[in-house]
């Protein structure tokens, strides 16, 4: 796409100057040939057309299921909550969360996510917020954003799916962590999905959004829904949630976003916001809202990853290297008559 658009700004230039240098008078020369103008007009439409028809093909009817699925948005961040040691807010902010569980699966939510480090320790090592038998009571999918922190300093940050039998299904260590913040897990770079009752699902966990990697892995193995613990902060609260509309479109997938406080989303395959919650200066929501499943097929872009991200840089140092070259060539062939 953005190819495409320098493509069509090139020709408008070309064009707009080509056309002013015409109007000067009847016998002036342009400093732009009007084959060079022909030439770029007509790839750039044929780019053009090509591009539509690729987009049609790719946007296929998805034949997959509808689930409903929530967002707990705390008030304030459970982990800088914990981390200052206030443990009676806490202890309320826990409260109030397993609440909004319970008021979204009777809205019937089967897969409800909570923010990154929601609690500081590990929910399969220490259930002492009783997420089993949240499960189990509500019936539902809880996928939990936690942090473990280590003697060293550092933190693990991971993510874990209870499902409604109250077992763990697996462990997800953020892909991508902030690594002068201390982060860490010993699973990272592992990219579990898990087989459900709802259909194929993942995690990732808030800075992996930013990538197009780690989205695209799970979706690789079939991934129709990925949950998205995630912690921001103010500054970025509109802008966060964006990420998950790029990653859902790129792979085909829904995304459920829950955020410690600032920005959560719903986003279906298509990219469309099934609902939203964004605050830049704080507040609570339960998001529930009914979204299609992915096909678990993926995307051309599934499958062939950043490739032309990669042509792209490739382009970008090809033509800084040989452009005088290639400027010198065209200008020599113009006045060759070629």
């Amino acid at each position: 796409m953005g190819a495409l658009i320098m493509m069509v700004n090139l020709v408008l230039a070309q064009g707009i100057l080509y056309w002013l240098d015409q109007r000067k008078s009847e016998e002036s020369v342009s400093n732009i040939p009007e084959r060079r103008v022909r030439r770029w007009a007509n790839g750039t439409a044929l780019a053009m057309i090509l591009w539509v028809v690729l987009s049609f093909v790719l946007l296929r009817p998805l034949d997959a299921s509808s689930v409903t699925v929530a967002a707990i948005q705390p008030d304030i961040s459970p982990i800088i909550t914990g981390n200052e040691g206030n443990e009676a807010l806490l202890d309320q902010i826990h409260r109030e969360m397993i609440e909004q569980t319970k008021q979204a699966a009777d809205q019937g939510a089967k897969l409800i996510v909570w923010p990154e480090g929601a609690m500081l320790f590990d929910p399969q090592v220490d259930d002492r917020l009783g997420l089993v038998d949240l499960a189990q009571a509500t019936e539902s999918y809880l996928a939990i954003g936690y942090v473990v922190n280590l003697p060293d300093g550092t933190f693990r940050n991971e993510a874990t799916i209870i499902d409604p039998n109250g077992e763990f299904l697996g462990v997800f260590g953020k892909d991508h962590p902030v690594l002068f913040g201390g982060e860490t897990s010993p699973t990272r770079g592992t990219y579990p999905v898990y087989d459900t009752a709802l259909g194929k699902l993942g995690t990732i966990i808030c800075y992996d959004l930013d990538y197009t990697d780690t989205a695209r892995k799970l979706a690789a193995q079939g991934a129709q829904l990925i949950g998205v613990p995630s912690n921001d902060w103010g500054g970025i609260a509109d802008k966060h949630y964006t990420h998950v509309v790029f990653r859902a479109i790129e792979n085909r997938v829904a995304m459920v976003k829950a955020d410690g406080g600032y920005d959560s989303v719903i986003v279906d395959p298509y990219g469309r916001i099934q609902a939203l919650a964004s605050y830049p200066q704080g507040g609570g929501a339960t998001l529930v809202a009914d979204v299609l499943l992915g096909d678990g097929k993926g995307t051309i872009n599934t499958r062939l990853g950043d490739w032309v991200g990669w042509l792209g840089l490739a382009g970008i140092v090809f033509f800084t290297v040989a452009g005088t070259f290639l400027v010198k060539a065209a200008e020599k062939k113009d006045q060759d008559g070629g």
